[in-house]
């Protein structure tokens, strides 16, 4: 399971769901895996969300001992689906929210769907979060490496705390996120030296450093050779 959708029902409707079509009262969030399909009558009658485990990264810490807790009364069986009544304030505010940061309508569902059962929703968080969080983390990360960007601005992606993030890297890869980051660009530097013609100063701007002189100054100190040495001794070998 590596997505949740959220999809509220504002109308009465139908789902569509491993072969079976489900009746869905009027005013009601569908809370399902990526195989569930609204049938579509119009597109006004339902708001649809998707959810990735790391959207749900500032809810997570501070939920999962809760879960685990209440894992520990009974076993958990995740439903096919789950639905959970709202009232139309509740999906106007999911609205105005969807055109704001994009993690807080989903925290905002997940929290109200808390209140409405919290033993299946703190223990949905635990499966569904802390199952693919690393995986989650590493492909976001994998796919974004390369951006001229802050650390802060990496946690601001991902909805939390630059130090919840770097709490999160040391637990996962012993770490914090700026040398991973350091230490993924130089790699991907030195492929490029080894398998291109590029010039280093392009080098650099392809692997996510602001310049060629900052490149250059972390290369020779990682590895003790500077960039275009190294790529002339490789051609001599």
């Amino acid at each position: 399971m590596n997505i949740l959708q959220f999809i509220l029902f504002k109308k009465n409707g139908t789902l569509s769901l491993d072969g079976k079509i489900h009746a869905i009262p009027q005013n009601h969030i569908v809370v399902a895996d990526e195989n569930a399909i609204p049938v579509k009558k119009n597109n006004d009658d339902f708001v649809f969300i998707t959810c990735y485990p790391v959207n749900l990264l500032p809810l997570h810490q501070d939920l999962i001992s809760q879960a685990a807790i209440l894992s520990c009364c009974k076993p958990f069986k995740k439903d096919i689906y789950k639905t959970v009544p709202v009232d139309n304030s509740v999906i106007e505010s999911t609205e105005k929210l969807m055109t704001m940061e994009k993690s807080l309508p989903i925290c905002f569902l997940y929290l109200y769907c808390l209140g409405i059962d919290k033993y299946y929703f703190a223990s949905l968080l635990c499966q569904f979060v802390g199952v693919n969080i690393n995986n989650t983390l590493l492909e976001f990360f994998e796919q974004n490496y390369t951006n001229q960007w802050a650390v802060s601005r990496y946690a601001k992606e991902l909805g939390i705390s630059t130090h919840k993030l770097n709490v999160i890297f040391y637990q996962k890869y012993g770490m914090p996120v700026k040398q991973w980051l350091m230490e993924k660009r130089l790699k991907k530097g030195g492929e490029l030296l080894l398998t291109t013609t590029m010039r280093v100063a392009d080098i650099a701007l392809e692997c996510g450093f602001s310049n060629h002189a900052h490149f250059t100054a972390l290369f020779r100190r990682r590895f003790q050779i500077c960039p275009s040495l190294f790529r002339a001794a490789a051609k001599r070998s």
